[in-house]
């Protein structure tokens, strides 16, 4: 009986209705079913302004406006322009320079639909102008894109960082090197395909050294921000809520010195930060009243207790755990599975051992595969409607280069040092 309003949820989400609702109603009723009307007036007169009001979710609207400013300042080709200098004479260097681009544009971004989107305008043109095809193009700006979500500044680490009470600061800088190496090992990728597929890429003659530093100079102001922004965080100097603050008012400040910025460019950011932001919170809240559920229902401790009276080794449940992700990562937004994970996983996570911002970093790559795993595949939606891809084409493409977020996932996996090694210094 007490399972019930779990397979109501399902029902719900099987029908089309969005998972914040489904969480939220399923909610709702399982505490009405266990602690009554009481119980449910109570919860719903507190909690919604509690989870709302939380001190580090102030983090979130701050970095999306950060986002937004630069992106309306359109500095997305000027990153794009630097890369292609750069790598463009290289096998397969056009699309080497879209996986640097998309590095570089996710740390001032944190959103890796916000990155692939913006990406997708500049870079495919460009590369369909070159005669690269479709494959490698929607591969490239598609995949690349999910690493706006592992390198800091990242919405979902946030998120993840509230929802399991861990340091968010942590989390930020735990993304730094798995991101650097992700991004390294998905340019590799990218030579390997073109070596073994010769056809998907032309070349492309090397530009002189001098326009290569001189392209260096466009986007200086926004490297020392976002150095500006990092730093402060891994120093201690300032809060992630604080570097968030710092970094929106710096992205407003340069863009407007640059002369990049319009009154209809913030005016567009502002919007797009509020629906974002009103998106996500109406997502926290409703996980907030499900959450209550399922502390009452007493299915998480279960789950541990059950866990726990097993005789198998802990990576073979870990192994289970990131079965589970990559399937509903298929179906499901990266926040939203986070969302309705996270109760019944972490307390897992915590009784087995593993370190919670190890962890973080683990679930992020996973749930960042999933933005580019059909039949959700946001990422490879939104390159295949801006460039005229095929979808057929775009996904293929991204299969490809989805080798090399497998690979830097068992990395992370094999060598958790990697990943602890810089915020265990902050």
């Amino acid at each position: 009986m007490i399972l019930l309003p779990l397979a109501l949820m399902l029902f719900l989400m099987m029908i089309g209705l969005p998972v914040a609702f489904s969480m939220g109603i399923t909610g709702i009723i399982g505490i009405w079913m266990i602690g009554g009307l009481d119980s449910v007036l109570g919860i719903l007169g507190t909690s919604p302004f509690r989870s709302a009001a939380h001190y580090t979710l102030t983090t979130v609207p701050l970095f999306i406006l950060m986002a937004g400013f630069i992106t309306n300042a359109n500095i997305t080709r000027d990153v794009f322009q630097i890369a292609y200098k750069w790598f463009g004479h290289l096998p397969g260097g056009v699309a080497i320079a879209t996986v640097f681009a998309n590095a570089g544009f996710g740390a001032m971004c944190g959103s890796s639909t916000a990155s692939a989107a913006a990406m997708s305008s500049v870079v495919v043109p460009e590369m369909q102008r070159l005669k690269y095809k479709d494959e490698i193009i929607a591969g490239s700006v598609a995949v690349a894109g999910t690493l706006a979500v592992l390198i800091p500044p990242s919405v979902p680490m946030i998120i993840y960082g509230t929802a399991t009470e861990t340091s968010v600061g942590k989390l930020l800088i735990a993304g730094i090197v798995p991101g650097i190496i992700a991004t390294l090992i998905m340019a590799l990728n990218v030579v390997v395909w073109v070596k073994l597929k010769p056809g998907v890429s032309p070349h492309i003659p090397p530009f002189p050294w001098s326009e290569r530093i001189e392209s260096l100079l466009k986007i200086f102001p926004m490297v020392v921000l976002f150095a500006l922004v990092i730093g402060s965080i891994y120093s201690g100097l300032a809060t992630p809520t604080e570097s968030a603050a710092i970094g929106a008012l710096g992205a407003l400040l340069v863009s407007l010195g640059m002369g990049r910025l319009s009154k209809d460019g913030i005016y567009k950011a502002i919007v797009s930060t509020l629906n974002s932001t009103g998106t996500i919170f109406i997502l926290i809240i409703c996980a907030t009243v499900f959450g209550y559920y399922l502390t009452m229902s007493q299915i998480p401790q279960s789950i541990v207790q059950i866990i726990s009276s097993l005789e198998v080794n802990r990576w073979l449940i870990m192994l289970l755990l990131i079965v589970l992700y990559l399937i509903l990562g298929c179906i499901m937004d990266q926040i939203a599975i986070l969302m309705l994970t996270l109760p019944m996983v972490f307390p897992v996570v915590q009784t087995l051992g593993f370190d919670p911002v190890w962890f973080g970093v683990i679930v992020i790559v996973l749930v960042e595969m999933g933005l580019v795993t059909p039949p959700v595949g946001l990422n490879v939606f939104i390159v295949s409607s801006v460039g005229k891809i095929p979808l057929g084409a775009a996904f293929r493409g991204s299969a490809v280069l989805l080798i090399s977020c497998a690979i830097s996932m068992i990395i992370f996996l094999l060598f958790p040092e990697i990943v602890l090694w810089l915020p265990n210094r902050m």
